[in-house]
């Protein structure tokens, strides 16, 4: 067996911990990069209803977010056609409040559905 020199060794010491440094390091970047798109409105709002992240009605939505953010002029424009006192405008109120407890009614009603399958 032939016995290594001390600055041999030394130096295959510093590569290899270069070596886990940048492992590290990239690691770090793909656990930001993932952080960061699960803290998208999209992917935050896919977690709370994933009831509704399979269905049309959440694409709908996932694109009218994203006019809204892109186009800010179109959702002060549509808020201010919802805030004016008229009959229309309650009308959209109520439809709109109808249709998020419909949507929310049928995620609790499969959820019971799944909850159910499961205890069988």
């Amino acid at each position: 067996m032939t016995k290594r020199s001390p600055i041999v060794d030394r130096a295959v010491r510093i590569e290899l911990l270069r070596a886990r440094a940048a492992i590290e390091r990239e690691s770090l970047a793909q656990s930001i990069v993932t952080t960061g798109r699960k803290l998208e409105p999209v992917a935050l709002i896919r977690s709370m209803l994933p009831g509704l992240a399979s269905g049309g009605a959440s694409r709908w939505a996932l694109q009218a977010i994203t006019l809204a953010r892109r186009y800010p002029l179109v959702s002060s424009s549509l808020s201010a056609m919802f805030m004016r006192g008229g009959k229309r405008s309650k009308l959209f109120k109520v439809a709109g409040g109808a249709l998020v407890g419909w949507q929310l009614f049928k995620l609790w009603q499969s959820s019971r559905q799944d909850g159910n399958r499961d205890a069988d």
